[in-house]
């Protein structure tokens, strides 16, 4: 369900599913590497958040998928 708020924001609720699905494309635009590649790599150190500020934006996506 999305909702408007009065600044035009939209707001989603997200399912584990629905999570997992915004992981893979973020990390696939930004990374170029599926979402559970990254999780495997972002939980085995393998990749370092400071590197790039696109992994903080997808490191930030990893709870929805869990």
């Amino acid at each position: 369900m999305a909702t408007k708020t009065n600044t035009d924001i939209e707001v989603r609720e997200l399912d584990r599913e629905a999570g997992q699905e915004l992981l893979d494309e973020q990390a696939r635009k930004f990374l170029g590497i599926s979402g559970p590649e990254f999780l495997r790599r972002w939980q085995a150190g393998e990749i370092d958040a400071d590197s790039d500020p696109d992994v903080m934006r997808v490191a930030m996506l990893a709870g929805f998928a869990r």
